[in-house]
């Protein structure tokens, strides 16, 4: 729990169950106390069957890190097994949207980014 609360950064993905996330994610996340996440970055990610569940980031996560007064950044992920062949990304919507969150990223750790850019 400790490797979580004191992260710099959340990734947090889930599978869809039921057009929610599973009680297994739920009670990892009743693990943690309202004030450990506040003001964290959280990039926020699901995957489903098909396009019906898409909407799970944004009317299940999305308010789960709200309680939790975390910042979850603007564009969420959402993949189906049609994004992927052979375990690696396959489509470029997808692709876009990973490119977008990783630019995102940046409003929070801007120093880094210039450390980056100088070292290249």
């Amino acid at each position: 729990m400790s490797a979580i609360v004191s992260a710099d950064l959340l990734i947090v993905g889930s599978p869809t169950y039921k057009g929610s996330y599973p009680g297994l994610f739920k009670h990892l996340i009743d693990l943690i106390e309202p004030h450990e996440l506040r003001a964290k970055p959280i990039i926020i990610t699901a995957t489903g069957g098909g396009d019906r569940h898409a909407l799970m980031v944004e009317h299940q996560l999305r308010p789960l890190f709200g309680f939790f007064m975390a910042h979850t950044l603007p564009t969420a992920i959402y993949a189906s097994d049609r994004d992927f062949t052979d375990y690696a990304v396959a489509s470029e919507q997808l692709s876009k949207r990973i490119g977008e969150v990783i630019s995102e990223i940046d409003a929070f750790f801007p120093l880094a980014r210039r450390a980056l850019d100088a070292a290249e």
